[in-house]
C-alpha cells in the first residue's frame, strides 16, 4: 500500500501533535511507501521510504495559497497514481480537499477524528471518505454508517511508569494547552479548596497558550493562582516538546485534566500508560474508566467535587496509588496500544482497497 497522509504538522518536537510523528513511523514499518503532507514541519527521523512534501515549501502565505500548495502535492500524487489511499488525520477539510482529486481515480480517503464537535467541514467530508476511524464512539458524533471506533494509540512502550516508582515529587501534573475549553480554572479553584482546609499539593504544568485570543485567558488563570496565593505550590514549565512528556507525567502522582473537549483525550491515556491516576471530567472516559469511574471522575466544573477525589488519592498509602496505576496502565496496553492501532487502520484500509480492486 502507498499512503498520502495529510496532517497539521510533522515534528517530533511540538507540543501537542508531536505524536503523528510516531504514527508516520508505525504506518512506514507496514506499508510500501507514506507520503505525508503536512502544513509545517520541524524535526525528525523518518526512514527512506517516507516522503515529506510539506505545504509551505509550495507556497508561502497562508488561505487561498496553501489550498494551491494543497491541490499541486495532493493532486499531483493521485494524478500520477503514486499513492493507493490518503488518509486525512484530524482535519476533515483535508478530506474533502483531496475528493477531486482522489474520487475519480479511484482512490479511497480515510479520516481519523476525535472530536465531540461537529462542524460543517465534517459534514462535507463525510460523503468522500471510505471510513471515518476514531477513538471512541463519543469522539465521532456524526451518524455515519462509515465510523468505525479503533480506541486511541498510545506508545505504551515509551510512556511507561518510572522504574523505580518513589513518590514524586510533584502531587498533580497538568498538561495541555491553555484555553478556556481545557479549563484550568476548576482545577485552580479546587486547590484553593485543599490550601483553606490546610492541604497545599504542588503542582506542575506543561503547555501553554496556541492562539494569542487566549493570552488574555492565560493572565487571568496566572492572576487568580496569585490570588490564591498558590504561586509557591504551582510550576509552570511552558511549552513541552512531546519527547519529554513522559518526565512530567513521572514527577507527578495525579494527572488532572478538566477539560470540556468532550472526546478521548489521549494526553489522559499517556498519563494512565505511565501508571498516573488520571482525574478527568470529560464524559468519554465513563466506558473507557469502566468500573473504575466513580473512582476518577468529577463533574464538569465540579470544583468541591475534584478538590475531594485529590484529597483521597493523594493521602492514599503509597502502594495503593500504584496498585491503581497499573490497573489503568493496564487498560490502555489492552486497549489503546499503538502498535494495536496501526495494525487496525491497515487492515481496514487494505479491505477497502481489496474491494476496490474487485469491482
Amino acid at each position: 500500500m502507498k499512503l498520502l497522509f495529510c496532517t497539521q504538522a510533522l515534528d517530533l518536537d511540538h507540543p501537542v501533535l508531536g505524536f503523528a510523528h510516531e504514527w508516520i513511523l508505525r504506518l512506514a514499518a507496514r506499508v510500501e511507501r507514506v507520503i505525508v503532507v503536512p502544513i509545517a514541519v520541524g524535526r525528525t527521523r523518518l526512514p527512506s521510504n517516507v516522503d515529506v512534501r510539506p505545504l509551505h515549501r509550495e507556497l508561502g502565505g497562508h488561505g487561498f495559497s496553501k489550498l494551491l500548495a494543497f491541490r499541486r502535492i495532493v493532486g499531483g500524487a493521485c494524478a500520477a497514481r503514486e499513492v493507493d489511499a490518503v488518509f486525512a488525520h484530524m482535519v476533515p477539510r483535508y478530506a474533502a480537499f483531496a475528493a477531486p482529486f482522489a474520487r475519480p481515480r479511484r482512490i479511497p480517503i480515510f479520516l481519523w477524528y476525535t472530536h465531540k464537535g461537529v462542524d460543517w467541514s465534517l459534514r462535507l467530508a463525510e460523503p468522500f471518505i471510505a471510513r471515518a476511524f476514531t477513538a471512541s464512539s463519543s469522539s465521532f458524533r456524526l451518524r455515519s454508517a462509515k465510523k468505525v471506533v479503533t480506541g486511541h494509540g498510545i506508545d505504551t512502550a515509551w510512556f511507561t511508569p518510572p522504574e523505580h516508582d518513589h513518590r514524586p515529587e510533584f502531587d498533580i501534573a497538568v498538561v495541555g494547552r491553555i484555553a478556556p475549553v481545557k479549563d484550568p480554572l476548576t482545577l485552580i479553584e479546587a486547590l484553593g479548596v485543599l490550601a483553606r482546609q490546610g492541604l497545599a499539593p504542588k503542582v506542575v504544568l506543561a503547555g501553554d497558550t496556541l492562539l494569542a485570543t487566549h493570552d488574555a485567558y492565560r493572565a487571568r488563570v496566572l492572576a487568580r493562582i496569585d490570588e490564591l496565593g498558590l504561586r509557591d505550590r504551582v510550576t509552570a514549565l511552558g511549552n513541552v516538546p512531546h519527547e519529554s512528556i513522559r518526565d512530567v507525567f513521572h514527577s507527578a502522582t495525579c494527572f488532572v485534566t478538566p477539560s470540556l473537549t468532550g472526546s478521548v483525550d489521549k494526553t489522559v491515556l499517556e498519563a494512565m500508560s505511565c501508571g498516573r491516576i488520571a482525574l478527568t471530567c470529560n464524559e468519554s472516559f465513563v466506558d473507557v474508566f469502566g468500573r473504575l469511574a466513580p473512582r476518577l471522575m468529577f463533574g464538569v466544573g465540579a470544583v468541591d467535587g475534584l478538590a475531594r477525589l485529590l484529597a483521597t488519592h493523594l493521602s492514599a498509602p503509597r502502594d495503593e496509588q500504584l496498585e491503581l496505576g497499573r490497573a489503568l496502565r493496564e487498560l490502555v496496553v489492552r486497549e489503546h496500544d499503538l502498535d494495536r492501532l496501526m495494525d487496525r487502520l491497515v487492515a481496514e484500509m487494505g479491505t477497502v482497497l481489496a474491494a476496490c480492486e474487485r469491482r
